[in-house]
């Protein structure tokens, strides 16, 4: 039993260094060059996990040794009320090149504020003494509040995520809209990094209402196992989030200006189908293509056309984004490329830089996609 405690003693620590790493990262941002507004609710987001965090280690701390602090008592899962919002501001930031703040945006504290007033009627406003008793004998497990309060968590942070996803796709969209190379400004790392999100919370949510049927651990077990995850979650978070400079720095035009849901005008005099014609045999003459920073502003220019107009016949009549358009056209210079005796000096990457590729990894995509096999194979095939 003494090893046991000391074991749990040894790894309570670990909510420490997630404090520390909480705020040497906010420290980092501070010093960082070139702030953005993104890097802002970064920063928020590390000082949320330090306080829920070392919050938690507190209420440990307590309960191991007395309840030295007894203002700090069952208050530290308020917090995760506000990680999705903070979450949700980082991601709105990092996709819209002028996002700003409005007074709408407040109804994200709604939760968080409806909690707290429920947590303050039905505990927080408690005697010390009795409080102390509820938690040593965690007897707010029988309570119809934990049980909503733990539901509560459980909707407010995978919702987020599952939000957080969705603007991240949404912005994937745009960016295949206007851009036919999107390696730099991508935003594929969040990505992962909030399904990851979405897992450990899944995790843990399910592990909160598993033991409210089963009562599997003791519930400073379950804090110190949500919280080490939360712990690994920020370094992985800072080491990706300090990394990213701001995206829209070098961007002429603005992503989020291409055409959502409101159709662009038709040229007068320019039947789709003549232009599509022109469209087609400029690439086909002209190959643009082969510039690996084209954009939809760039080749609409070219073509005396506005890029609202060249964006809607991509994508109703030929059922393409920009992106995709450009790099079909690209796979298929490839193509012809690989068979010039010219080209047999070169190697696959050699050929498919010619064409306007400027990464293995997006012409490998693009090729398998258009052709559903490696461009080696496709090189024995037709050799």
């Amino acid at each position: 039993m003494h090893q046991i405690k000391t074991l749990f003693i040894q790894v309570s620590y670990i909510l420490i260094i997630g404090v520390f790493e909480s705020l040497f990262l906010i420290l980092l941002l501070l010093g960082k060059r070139n702030k953005s507004r993104s890097d802002l609710f970064l920063g928020l987001i590390f000082l949320l996990y330090a306080l829920s965090i070392g919050i938690t280690f507190v209420q440990l701390y307590n309960i191991r040794n007395g309840f030295p602090f007894p203002l700090i008592l069952n208050v530290g899962w308020l917090v995760l009320f506000l990680h999705g919002p903070a979450l949700w501001f980082y991601i709105k930031s990092l996709t819209l090149p002028h996002f700003k703040m409005k007074p709408v945006y407040l109804l994200h504290l709604i939760p968080f504020i409806g909690f707290l007033i429920m947590h303050y009627l039905d505990f927080m406003h408690l005697p010390t003494e009795q409080k102390i008793e509820i938690i040593k004998h965690e007897l707010f497990k029988d309570e119809v509040a934990y049980k909503i309060s733990v539901l509560g968590v459980g909707v407010s942070t995978l919702s987020y995520n599952i939000w957080a996803l969705l603007l991240i796709r949404s912005y994937r969209h745009r960016l295949k809209q206007r851009f036919s190379r999107i390696e730099d400004i991508d935003l594929d790392w969040l990505r992962i990094l909030t399904i990851a999100s979405i897992t450990v919370y899944a995790v843990n949510v399910a592990l909160y209402n598993l033991d409210l049927i089963f009562n599997i651990a003791p519930y400073r077990i379950l804090m110190l196992i949500t919280y080490s995850f939360a712990t690994v979650y920020v370094l992985v978070l800072g080491y990706f989030g300090l990394q990213t400079r701001n995206i829209f720095l070098s961007m002429p035009q603005a992503i989020h200006t291409v055409s959502e849901g409101k159709k662009a005008q038709r040229l007068k005099g320019s039947p789709e189908q003549d232009f599509i014609s022109g469209l087609m045999s400029f690439m086909e003459n002209k190959k643009p293509f082969l510039d690996p920073e084209l954009t939809l502003g760039k080749l609409s220019k070219m073509l005396g056309v506005k890029g609202e107009y060249l964006s809607e016949v991509l994508n109703r009549e030929l059922h393409r984004n920009f992106f995709d358009f450009v790099n079909k056209h690209r796979v298929e210079e490839f193509k012809v490329q690989s068979l010039f005796s010219s080209s047999k000096h070169l190697s696959i990457m050699g050929i498919a830089y010619n064409c306007g590729f400027n990464s293995k990894a997006s012409f490998y995509r693009a090729f398998k996609k258009f052709e559903g096999i490696l461009p080696s194979q496709y090189i024995q095939k037709v050799s």
